[in-house]
């Protein structure tokens, strides 16, 4: 099956064609009660962007 994890963080160096390349993906904090209390630990700046 394939897998799709949507992304607009276009600085990010696993985002290509608003998905995200990365093998795994982090995503914290342990708790939230909202998507804007989430974050993405697996996030690396593109330095050429």
């Amino acid at each position: 099956m394939d897998r799709c994890i949507k992304c607009s963080v276009s600085n990010c160096k696993y985002h290509s064609n608003d998905e995200c390349h990365a093998k795994s993906i982090e995503v914290g904090p342990h708790y939230a009660n909202s998507s804007a209390d989430t974050i993405c630990v697996t996030f690396k700046a593109e330095e050429n962007k």
